[in-house]
């Protein structure tokens, strides 16, 4: 098995059917000084105001912004997402840009996330043209990726297993039957063999 192989097996035991078929990390890329990955500083914060839409801060739990969601999704998408999701996702945030969603005030943000919704019940196969190209190809909505993104980087993150989640390292004692009392949390276990907590 070659590498290439090799480094698409470890991205479909960690979630290929979340994240994209091919990894990114194979094409060689530089970045600028302002940003680690694919996407800038400036798409990161707002990819965290987008989360805490759809995961927000509660007096009992913390929020997207709380576990620092965006610099996973960007190590995602500049790894693993093939080039044309890649596309996908960087246009779905520069209307996001063009449509001023970090200055929203938060009913109208929901407002707004809640019609990307109905949109994508509505019609949940994108189709994107590239406008140098003018080549075209059908993917999933840049929403959906950013939704389920937002909540594999939230219950993957540390602050969230620890605070709300009874976190248990596997491998450790075995107890078959625990009392239930109202305020019991859930078990937290990880999500595949060798899986770490991100420090946030």
């Amino acid at each position: 098995m070659n590498r290439r192989e090799i480094l698409k097996s470890v991205g479909l035991i960690v979630g290929g059917t979340v994240i994209g078929a091919d990894a990114f990390l194979l094409n060689g890329c530089t970045f600028s000084e302002d940003q680690l990955g694919l996407l800038t500083n400036d798409q990161i914060k707002l990819l965290e105001e987008i989360a805490e839409v759809i995961l927000p801060h509660t007096d009992k739990s913390p929020g997207a912004k709380d576990a620092q969601v965006g610099p996973f999704i960007d190590r995602i998408v500049t790894d693993f997402y093939n080039n044309q999701e890649q596309q996908v996702f960087l246009e779905a945030l520069d209307k996001y840009n063009e449509v001023d969603f970090a200055s929203m005030k938060p009913n109208e943000r929901e407002s707004y996330l809640l019609n990307e919704e109905q949109n994508i019940e509505e019609k949940p196969i994108y189709t994107f043209t590239n406008k140098e190209t003018n080549e075209s190809f059908e993917t999933r909505p840049a929403y959906v990726m950013i939704k389920q993104l937002s909540v594999w980087a939230y219950l993957s993150s540390e602050i969230v297993a620890k605070n709300n989640f009874n976190y248990l390292p596997i491998p450790g004692r075995y107890t078959g039957c625990v009392e239930v009392i109202e305020d019991t949390k859930p078990m937290y276990w990880r999500q595949y063999p060798g899986a770490a907590l991100r420090k946030v």
